[in-house]
């Protein structure tokens, strides 16, 4: 809304110009007329108040002038920037007056056992090492053999020796590096939403590029699949408002049939808490 100027105050012709420390731009106005209705007025600034076209308040300092004036400085910031014309079909959304993104690595600790697979031939198989991590005789174990349940001796050999044998060295966990990508969007007042599909699926707006200037953010993005994993909203000092958001990434694989993150555990239609057999495959 427009801030009405009290009577007997006037604009002054001095005035700054300039960027905060954020890079914003920033302008300082100042009225002066008398001090009781210059406070009024000054307490009831509301974020977001035009001053002047094209200015928005967003502080104020008042001073008290010889004859029972004041000058009233008023920091202002361009509007919040919008987009949409106002329709049912095209509503107005506040627009960010900073879209900043970032991507780095974080470490995950994954278990030596998730080298095991489906394939008895091929992959090392997670019973067999199991039961040989839990076999009682030593000697028996040392020979990276186990007993069975019908008291026959099964031996570890091929891909799941080979994991045994890394179990054996206390080998219990692999460190693996995956990316974060991180977009932090500044608003000049609370930002329309947050908390969006945190826990889900889901894929970040990464910056496309150019064909002469490429996105490696967006080329990234194109290699994992992607869990979101933050979506926050905070107001800062300077009353404007941030929303962060962050998605954690696994590297895609060639198999459709293996997502990196468990649909089951993180889809769209991901399983509910307490799960419940409804007589489809739970593979």
């Amino acid at each position: 809304m427009a801030w009405n100027l009290p009577s007997g105050t006037y604009q002054q012709p001095d005035e700054n110009v300039g960027r905060s420390q954020q890079g914003d731009k920033a302008r300082s106005i100042s009225f002066k007329g008398p001090f009781d209705p210059l406070q009024s007025a000054a307490d009831a600034l509301q974020k977001g108040d035009v001053i002047v076209t094209g200015w928005v308040y967003s502080s104020y300092e008042l001073r008290r002038a010889p004859g029972d004036l004041g000058v009233l400085t008023i920091s202002c910031t361009p509007p919040n920037p919008t987009s949409g014309s106002g329709t049912e079909q095209d509503p107005i959304v506040a627009e960010p007056l900073k879209d900043k993104w970032s991507i780095h690595s974080v470490r995950n600790d994954v278990s030596v056992l998730a080298y095991c697979g489906e394939s008895e031939g091929a992959n090392p198989n997670r019973a067999m090492i199991e039961a040989w991590m839990k076999e009682p005789d030593g000697q028996l174990a040392k020979q990276w053999k186990f007993q069975k349940s019908d008291g026959t001796i099964e031996e570890l050999t091929g891909a799941s020796l080979a994991v045994a044998k890394k179990i054996a060295k206390g080998i219990e966990a692999v460190i693996r590096f995956y990316p974060v990508v991180t977009r932090t969007r500044t608003y000049a007042e609370c930002p329309p939403a947050c908390l969006e599909n945190v826990g889900f699926i889901d894929t970040p707006p990464a910056p496309a590029g150019t064909a002469k200037k490429p996105s490696g953010l967006a080329n990234a993005v194109n290699r994992h699949q992607w869990l979101k994993v933050k979506d926050d909203a905070d107001e800062l000092d300077d009353s404007n408002w941030t929303r962060t958001e962050a998605w954690w990434g696994i590297p895609k694989t060639d198999d459709p049939n293996n997502s990196p993150w468990d649909a089951d555990l993180y889809g769209a239609n991901r399983w509910p808490m307490p799960y419940e057999d409804l007589g489809g495959d739970p593979t």
